[in-house]
């Protein structure tokens, strides 16, 4: 495949996501890496939201440089998890969408089974998901 998204929040779920996006892509490939984190609001306090921002950049970041081999876009987004990772497939024209069907999130995204199965659902993409 020439061009995957995957939903990264550390869990071990996108880990098991990103490893599957490796073994599918073409070797000039590119993998979309998008972690999103929620908004800020009154259960997110400022404070928080700017750490979990930066928790995110960090984690995507460390991600691209334990692998300098291969073409990885990181990109960090806040809202709806589903509304993002559909709206981003769709922008950078994905081949494929791949996500962990599950996991707690080291970033306080909401990657969770309902995110998952609202991708499923609403995606013009095909979406793989990984157990």
């Amino acid at each position: 495949m020439r061009k995957i998204l995957v939903a990264y929040d550390g869990s071990e779920g996108s880990e098991k996501a990103f490893e599957k996006a490796l073994s599918l892509l073409d070797p000039d490939g590119e993998i979309i890496l998008l972690a999103v984190t929620p908004k800020a609001t009154e259960k997110l306090d400022r404070n928080a939201y700017k750490e979990t921002k930066k928790k995110a950049k960090q984690l995507i970041s460390d991600k691209i440089k334990n692998f300098p081999n291969v073409r990885i876009r990181g990109i960090v987004k806040e809202g709806d998890a589903a509304e993002k990772i559909i709206e981003t497939a769709s922008k950078r024209d994905c081949d494929l969408i791949v996500l962990g069907r599950k996991g707690i999130s080291e970033i306080g995204s909401y990657l969770l089974g309902s995110v998952a199965d609202r991708v499923v659902k609403e995606a013009h993409k095909t979406v793989m998901l990984v157990k």
